[in-house]
């Protein structure tokens, strides 16, 4: 019995141990799974394009089995997000923000920050060269984007949840 006792207090000490490492860490850093990861030699998840060569922005997922996937553009991310997938539910989408003082309509393949995709600004209706799919930008700032859209007549800026139902119409129109 006493042995018993003494398994089941090691086996109660292994779980909270456990679970203490899944909170945030003493310097206030989220989980591995919540933090962005760089770009290396991934690949598309929807086109297989190697991510690190296409213009920003980019996008990442992370699935609660912990599977992480890239995405050379914002329209193959959205693509993603509207699939089922056999990873489970996804716990954390990033998007790269371009830089307020870049040109929107050029290309840029340096890396740029990444952020939660819901804390994100972004900017449909202009035309980019060389952008797979329909051009959608990202920006950390909702004056950085409107910004992006002068001079643009079609452009406009929308939250996470706009342009996922903008993603739909246009889904549903083609």
């Amino acid at each position: 019995m006493a042995q018993t006792m003494r398994c089941a207090s090691a086996a109660w000490t292994l779980v909270l141990l456990a679970l203490a490492g899944c909170g945030p860490s003493d310097d206030g850093d989220a989980r591995p799974l919540h933090r962005a990861a760089e770009l290396a030699d991934q690949e598309d998840e929807v086109c297989g394009m190697l991510v690190r060569t296409q213009s920003a922005p980019r996008g990442q997922v992370v699935h609660r089995d912990g599977s992480r996937f890239f995405f050379c553009s914002l329209g193959d991310l959205l693509v993603h997000l509207g699939a089922p997938s056999p990873h489970g539910r996804t716990v954390a989408v990033f998007v790269e923000v371009m830089k307020p003082d870049e040109n929107p309509m050029a290309s840029h393949l340096d890396q740029h920050p990444w952020v939660l995709a819901e804390d994100a600004f972004y900017v449909i209706g202009i035309e980019r060269q060389g952008i797979m799919g329909e051009p959608v930008l990202a920006y950390a700032e909702r004056g950085a984007a409107e910004s992006a859209t002068q001079g643009h007549t079609d452009a406009r800026v929308l939250d996470l949840g706009g342009l996922r139902d903008w993603w739909k119409e246009l889904e549903a129109a083609r």
